[in-house]
């Protein structure tokens, strides 16, 4: 605990943690699959590690794209719609990127081994079966707590936060049973994208709370198109939202993979080993299974594709 307390992050597996700085390279570049190895894993298999790293190499490939962002947002101001434009160009394909290095998840990684093997270790305490009270922290000498702590999940990547701030797709779920009855409570609770910024490495909180103070790309795309560059820039804008909901569309086929099939299948011999020491769950409807976040997995991530699509809709000012 004195350890998360430095990193300033919860006592509990991160995606930092399992992601970020969980990996070596033999290769200059960390977005070469081929040349990453994870450092530590729960069950030693393959399929872990590649999981892993599919999301180490999308980090790497993504980063590069925060200075070419961070220009279009200083040139919001001085409505340089050529910077802007340019710059969401590079967006779009750097998503198209992402959405490659995805697509590459099931050439090493088995739904079988994942579901049964590794995902519960992925878990977390809240809204986790068997754990109606989260996890009793000892700290010794009589003191100690119980916590209900969120499990690692993509949710908590600073990049795709970013993308989200830069595009301004405004994200209303708390991750609840339903999604629309989360939207109506949303000024009195937290959502769950505003809680996971807890889970992130302070620094990137911290670059993600300015970043949402400088001028809105979005806001900019919402004004009536006065000219060929600025309805440009308006349909550059339009691709690069649409980009961002097809990958959140490749990340709800994953989970149809990896969750929502294997949830309907019995464990191989090789997918035993953790999966036999936690509590057992009798079969879930789709729309009830949990993510290692503790969301209510396809209606919180369908509602998150369709608010990143809503982002991109410039309903005011539309010709």
């Amino acid at each position: 605990m004195e350890v998360s307390r430095r990193l300033e992050l919860p006592p509990v597996a991160t995606y930092a943690a399992l992601n970020l700085w969980n990996f070596t390279s033999t290769g200059s570049s960390f977005d070469c699959l081929e040349d990453l190895r994870a450092l530590h894993t729960f069950t030693g298999t393959e399929s872990e590690s590649w999981f892993y790293l599919v999301s180490v190499a999308i980090e790497c490939r993504g980063g590069r794209i925060i200075p070419t962002v961070l220009r279009a947002l200083n040139a919001v101001q001085t409505r340089d719609f050529k910077v802007i434009s340019d710059a969401l160009k590079e967006l779009t394909d750097c998503i198209v990127a992402l959405g490659g290095l995805l697509d590459r998840m099931h050439e090493r990684c088995d739904p079988l081994i994942f579901y049964h093997e590794i995902r519960p270790f992925l878990t977390g305490s809240k809204n986790a079966a068997g754990l109606p009270d989260g996890v009793y922290y000892d700290q010794g000498h009589g003191r100690g707590a119980w916590l209900q702590l969120r499990g690692g999940t993509n949710g908590q990547s600073s990049l795709i936060h970013l993308l989200d701030i830069v595009l301004g797709v405004k994200h209303a779920s708390k991750g609840g049973v339903s999604a629309k009855a989360d939207e109506s409570n949303v000024r009195e609770k937290t959502t769950f994208h505003e809680e996971v910024r807890s889970y992130m490495p302070g620094p990137h909180r911290r670059f993600l709370e300015r970043v949402e103070e400088m001028d809105s790309i979005r806001d900019l795309a919402l004004e009536p198109a006065a000219t060929r560059e600025q309805e440009a820039f308006r349909e550059e804008f339009q691709k690069a939202a649409a980009e961002l909901a097809l990958f959140r569309n490749k990340h709800l086929a994953l989970v149809a993979r990896y969750i929502v099939v294997p949830s309907r299948q019995p464990r191989t011999v090789e997918s035993r080993r953790a999966a036999d020491a936690l509590p057992r769950r009798s079969a879930e409807e789709p729309d009830t299974l949990k993510g290692t976040g503790g969301t209510t997995l396809l209606p919180f991530l369908k509602y998150s594709r369709d608010e990143t699509l809503n982002a991109g809709i410039l309903k005011k000012g539309a010709n």
